[in-house]
């Protein structure tokens, strides 16, 4: 029999990052996943993530065709989803969620460190030699640091989920001999 949230204290940490995430993931990437942020946008989500990370985040605002699959199809409708599933298994203390859980942080942490990773250090030498030597525009963002605290949470908390779910149990009490 599992655990009861209310001895889990620290089990509510995961609770509130996923369900934050899961509403993140939800409505501000299926914004971004349909349409670009724009202050004119008929969308109220486009036009405050416009007014949110107009100029920090110029790989958002440019919404390329990679960021609308990754950021918006794979986080909105499969993150975002997932989320959701994580938030009821540990509310509800349920140990199937493991394995899933463990491959899905290896995900999150996969696909927010390319984002960081073009952010942070550009991308216009790739296109240069992909685009040709016209192709001048750069993704990398004029402020690291928002960057970082804007998408570091979602990697972070994904190892903290690994290490929490490191146990082949870690719902129930150990079972002890004797």
């Amino acid at each position: 029999m599992s655990i009861p949230l209310r001895e889990r204290r620290y089990d509510w940490f995961f609770v509130v990052a996923f369900t934050t995430f899961a509403c993140t993931s939800l409505v501000i990437d299926t914004a971004n996943m349909v349409s670009r942020p724009n202050p004119h946008s008929h969308n109220p989500i486009a036009r405050l993530l416009y007014a949110q990370i107009g100029g920090a985040d110029p790989l958002m605002m440019a919404n390329p065709r990679f960021v609308q699959l990754s950021v918006g199809f794979v986080s909105a409708l499969l993150f975002g989803g997932f989320y959701l599933v994580l938030s009821y298994a540990f509310v509800r203390g349920r140990e199937w969620i493991r394995l899933p859980a463990i491959f899905g942080a290896g995900m999150v942490v996969m696909a927010t460190g390319l984002y960081l990773a073009v952010l942070l250090l550009g991308d216009a030498p790739l296109f240069s030699l992909a685009c040709g030597p016209d192709s001048s525009f750069d993704y990398k963002s004029p402020s690291a640091l928002h960057s970082v605290a804007v998408n570091a949470p979602y990697p972070l908390v994904a190892v903290l989920l690994v290490a929490r779910l490191w146990r082949s149990h870690p719902f129930t009490h150990p079972v002890r001999d004797g």
